[in-house]
């Protein structure tokens, strides 16, 4: 073994001996000792230096001075191959000259370069070398370059394989799952594009694929971003080219896109190295079924469940895409009559039946160029494409389809007969919006209502006056009430056998703006409808009961205060509790107060208003049945409700005298009294009237004969008159 500092441990330990015993031999023994022992140390790390680490020694340019055993025996080449030549003969190629470039600078600034080295032997195979080399730097020879190294081949081996391991576990994944995976250097080129769903879909269209391999890892690209652009239509390489340049802004983008039949979402990232963006790295993953799902739940968002139709949010939906496309339609908004009715007397079960059956007839009717939407409740919506009914034609075909209605349903085994109203707008005749073409046909739907229903309306400009007239009413109504501008008369309710006052009934009258008096059939309905009856209605009872209070106090007497309940009132979840409130505040004892309810309410839920009028008899309130006769007259209900008055509607009163109602107005005394109520005859204007009454055993009469509505002033006043006696 040659010593690593080129001579012979044995000859130079012999040669320190000699001079040594030429010199003295005083403590020869113990010197000597001490120098076999040092040398022998040197020789033992000279072979461990030999044996583990591969050592050349160059001169500046780069030349081999030296190498020891391990470096001839791990390349393959002699000594005297090697020694004055460069490290090009064991050069693999496998490193870039920038590698070596940046290995030189080092070097040569007086600095230890270290890094990992693939070289190659005598016999062509490459070998790995952690390496440093150190500068030397001598006065009289210059620098030199000592290079140890050690064999990390093994290392290496290992480290690809399992490099080569993941890359395959890696592509195999990619492959497999439905997803895209893209990477784009800092040149706009793609460096990778695989997955399952690149697979599929680019292949066809022509485009090759960048699978994992060696490449992912050495930054190789493979074809421009422009260029594999051109493979997909203009829409998506526009937005793909738009997000690309967020990225590399340094912005992460996410977005969905259709490629064919399959939907992915795309997250794109920007690949960042100290600060600077140095490509963009992208997933996409596929999202077909829940995008499919989501449409899918979004179309039952737009639906009307029960109809099988469409509902308001689709109605909105499709006229705002038909405006913004200019594309001409009608608008026919359709209110089936009567509907209500039928609902409360036969049961939401049967109503909904029938709902069904009637947009099926609408569906069989408009088989094509029309679509129909639900508004809610009996309300519907139809709209008719241009190409397929033009405006005017429209209107004509409304009518049609009004008949066609109007034919019987049959449902449990019944024959049940609806029909319906329509009001009419188109676009753009009538309206550039949404809200502008349903007020148009709404308008034209309230005109249809105002004719007798079961007609169809186009609408006209001229349609707007009542539509402002109902404005102004509701303002006017508003305003009333904050002015005191509603004021009450009283009617009196006669006993025929005391001939004295049973009690009075409260009536509202409108002093409108202090010029002219409205009778409420001009207001009450418009109130109704608008909700307004329940401030109007809260007015009527409380000024009517502390009128009530302050009459008894002054010695009037009467039986009864009685005041009229509209349906909307009832509805209300609090009316047993305003009206218990109202009588405590106004101090009126409650059998003083009669509540008349009309026939129509009975068409309501039945249980609901059972229980509210038995809460106010309980309290003491007395409840009258109004304009009996007049509608939808069951005595049945008269049993199972809590009904104290039974007043016979004023339409018979008139009938009496032409001998065509008799026996039914005998008839409704009669029952009415075996039932234990107490019948009151509304209307009652001629002698022949009263005769008839006091023949049959009807006690209470009201009507012009005996007088007209009082004013309060005028009530403590009023007596008959010797005649009416």
């Amino acid at each position: 073994m040659e010593s690593i500092f080129g001579t012979g441990s044995k000859d130079l330990l012999l040669t320190v001996k000699d001079a040594l015993h030429k010199e003295s031999l005083s403590n020869i023994n113990l010197l000597e000792e001490k120098l076999e022992d040092t040398f022998y140390k040197m020789n033992l790390m000279s072979y461990a230096v030999n044996e583990t680490m591969i050592i050349a020694l160059t001169d500046h340019a780069g030349k081999i001075l030296y190498v020891n055993d391990k470096f001839t025996e791990i390349s393959g080449y002699s000594r005297k191959e090697l020694i004055g030549k460069t490290h090009r003969v064991i050069n693999s190629f496998t490193h870039p000259s920038e590698f070596f470039e940046e290995l030189w600078k080092t070097i040569l600034k007086g600095q230890t370069w270290e890094g990992e080295i693939c070289n190659k032997r005598k016999n062509g195979q490459l070998y790995w070398v952690k390496t440093y080399i150190l500068p030397i730097n001598t006065i009289e020879q210059g620098t030199y370059f000592l290079s140890i190294r050690t064999d990390i081949t093994l290392e290496k081996e290992n480290e690809l394989r399992l490099k080569n391991n993941i890359i395959n576990s890696f592509d195999t994944v990619v492959r497999h799952v439905n997803n895209l995976i893209f990477r784009l250097d800092k040149e706009l080129n793609f460096t990778l594009l695989t997955g399952k769903i690149a697979t599929e879909y680019f292949l066809e269209r022509g485009i090759p694929m960048i699978h994992p391999s060696n490449e992912l890892f050495a930054e190789q690209t493979y074809q421009s971003f422009n260029r594999t652009m051109d493979y997909f239509p203009k829409e998506i390489s526009d937005r793909f080219k738009q997000n690309i340049s967020k990225v590399f802004l340094g912005k992460e983008v996410s977005y969905k896109e259709w490629f064919g039949p399959k939907c992915i979402h795309i997250t794109i990232s920007p690949i960042e190295k100290e600060g600077e963006i140095m490509g963009a790295i992208g997933i996409g993953n596929d999202i077909t079924e829940i995008e499919k799902t989501r449409r899918k739940l979004s179309e039952l968002a737009y639906e009307d469940h029960l109809t099988n139709t469409y509902n308001t949010a689709a109605l909105n939906r499709d006229i705002q895409l038909k405006i913004k496309l200019k594309e001409k339609f009608s608008f026919l908004y359709i209110d089936l009559d009567r509907f209500k009715n039928i609902n409360d007397s036969l049961g939401h079960v049967t109503g909904d039946l029938l709902l069904q059956k009637v947009s099926k007839r609408m569906k069989k009717f408009y088989n094509e160029g029309a679509k129909i939407y639900r508004m809610g409740g009996d309300e519907f919506v139809i709209l008719l494409e241009d190409n397929y009914f033009s405006c005017r034609d429209s209107l004509s075909n409304a009518q049609l389809l009004l008949k066609e209605i109007e034919k019987p349903f049959s449902i449990h085994e019944m024959e049940l007969y609806i029909s319906c109203s329509i009001g009419i707008s188109c676009f753009p005749e009538h309206g550039d919006s949404y809200n502008a073409l349903h007020r148009a046909a709404d308008l034209a739907l309230n005109e249809s209502k105002d004719k007798g229903k079961r007609t169809a309306v186009l609408y006209t400009s001229e349609y707007e006056k009542g539509y402002i007239d109902k404005l102004s009413l509701e303002s006017d109504i508003r305003m009333g009430l904050k002015k005191n501008e509603f004021f009450l008369v009283y009617q009196p309710k006669l006993n025929l056998i005391t001939n004295k006052v049973q009690g009075y009934e409260a009536l509202i009258r409108w002093n409108r703006k202090g010029k002219n008096i409205i009778p409420p059939n001009e207001y009450i309905p418009f109130a109704e409808e608008t909700g307004l009856i329940i401030p109007i209605g809260r007015y009527v009872l409380k000024e009517a009961c502390k009128q009530a209070t302050q009459w008894l106090k002054e010695g009037l007497s009467f039986s009864t205060i009685s005041v009229n309940i509209s349906p909307v009132e009832l509805d209300q979840n609090d009316f047993t509790a305003n009206v218990k409130y109202i009588l405590h505040e106004t101090g009126l004892p409650a059998h003083f107060l009669e509540l008349e309810i009309t026939e129509n309410i009975l068409m309501k839920n039945l249980s609901k208003l059972s229980s509210i009028l038995e809460e106010l008899k309980q309290h003491g309130v007395r409840i009258a049945m109004d304009d009996f006769g007049s509608g939808f007259s069951n005595f049945r209900y008269l049993k199972e409700l809590p009904i104290h008055t039974l007043k016979i509607d004023q339409v018979f009163m008139n009938q009496i005298i032409e001998k065509r109602d008799e026996v039914i107005v005998s008839s409704i005394i009669k029952i009415g009294k075996s039932l234990g109520l107490e019948v009151v005859a509304e209307g009652v204007e001629t002698e022949e009237v009263i005769q008839f009454l006091k023949l049959h055993n009807c006690e209470i009469v009201q009507g012009f004969y005996y007088s007209k509505p009082l004013r309060v002033e005028d009530v403590p006043g009023f007596k008959l008159l010797a005649s009416q006696i």
